[in-house]
């Protein structure tokens, strides 16, 4: 494979720039992804160890929940070469919207944030828009978004995607639609609730996360920056072309930076399963995402509806990466994937259908692949 560096601000401003799908079209800048969404689940009865032969996944690392228990992490690589281990540090992508959800809801248990309250409650002044998620600071574009405009928006909206902002925006931030008139799904929305939390907290939100949420679950490879130490088993990703891709966020962003392994993200998602208060909020406030295929939206986590019980569902898509987390939250079991290539999709939904047999919806919605 070339070992070709893609720029990562090339590519997160291609991310916002250019929609998704004339990219998956064109393969412009994005990953082109082998098969699309429907075709996932027709990959399912494959084993995640022969898929990831099939196509070329090098790394992937999962672990399952029983009963909100996680097991021992499982490697699974298809390429002869590949040296990744089973504490290998992934790209969360979005996986990394769920950690900060869990943040906020803390907050909210505890009195601290009201999520039905406008975000100018915690936001008086208003808002700096960065303009590029990769370069966030002084001198860098952006825009100040007014008070005014965020009296519109709760913190609840910001959590269920019905903010009506864009995913990303590299121009002055506009709303698409009305606040809470439909599904809108919102990386802004999150780097939004991050000036919220950081408001509350008085810190950054690496460094809040990282005492709130890391620590006290014994999650120590996770960071919501790069950080040297983790430099030996983080995995580059690979795009559809076969390019070497890595982003090192120097700062936090809610909705895109975590790293991680998948040992960690399972101690997130067992803690998560375990907290009735914390669960029940999470669930609540749902929107509908896709009506026929049954999806919804809750506080951080999309919730697909099964004759099981709601199970909690989301996707993590970074150029060069896939991930996905699932769990019931009547049984509560679950699990996470990790995978470092944009093809690595069809592990999750092999998973998925070991662990939570049944139709899942979730990998039908035209947004995962």
């Amino acid at each position: 494979m070339p070992s070709l560096v893609i720029s990562p601000v090339r590519t997160f401003s291609t991310l916002m720039s250019i929609d998704r799908r004339k990219l998956l079209l064109a393969g412009a800048g994005l990953p082109f992804v082998a098969s699309c969404a429907s075709d996932i689940t027709l990959l399912r009865d494959k084993p995640p160890e022969v898929l990831a032969t099939d196509l070329k996944v090098c790394s992937a690392a999962y672990v399952v929940l029983r009963a909100g228990i996680p097991g021992s992490p499982v490697l699974v690589s298809g390429c002869a070469d590949a040296t990744a281990q089973a504490d290998a540090v992934f790209q969360a992508a979005s996986l990394t919207k769920p950690v900060v959800a869990y943040a906020a809801l803390r907050l909210a248990l505890a009195g601290q944030l009201d999520l039905d309250a406008p975000v100018s409650r915690y936001l008086p002044n208003g808002y700096k828009h960065f303009q590029s998620p990769l370069k966030r600071g002084p001198g860098d574009a952006h825009d100040q978004v007014p008070g005014s405009v965020l009296r519109r928006v709760s913190v609840a909206q910001l959590l269920n995607h019905s903010a009506g902002f864009p995913n990303w925006s590299g121009k002055p931030l506009a709303f698409e639609f009305d606040p809470g008139q439909r599904w809108g799904y919102s990386g802004e929305g999150f780097v939004l609730l991050q000036s919220v939390i950081e408001s509350i907290g008085q810190m950054d939100l690496a460094a809040h996360v990282e005492q709130q949420v890391f620590q006290p679950l014994g999650m120590a490879d996770s960071s919501l920056v790069w950080r040297d130490d983790l430099e030996a088993r983080a995995v580059h990703g690979f795009s559809a072309l076969g390019f070497r891709q890595r982003v090192r966020f120097p700062s936090a962003l809610a909705a895109a930076s975590m790293l991680t392994t998948a040992a960690d993200y399972a101690r997130f998602m067992s803690a998560l399963l375990a907290n009735e208060p914390l669960l029940s909020l999470t669930l609540s406030k749902p929107i509908d995402v896709d009506g026929p295929l049954g999806l919804q939206w809750g506080l951080g986590w999309g919730i697909e509806r099964t004759e099981g019980g709601p199970c909690l569902w989301q996707w993590g898509n970074n150029p060069g990466f896939r991930a996905f987390a699932m769990a019931s939250a009547s049984s509560r079991d679950g699990f996470v994937v990790f995978t470092n290539s944009d093809a690595g999709m069809p592990l999750a939904a092999s998973i998925a259908q070991r662990v939570l047999p049944g139709e899942h919806n979730a990998f039908r919605f035209s947004w995962v692949a």
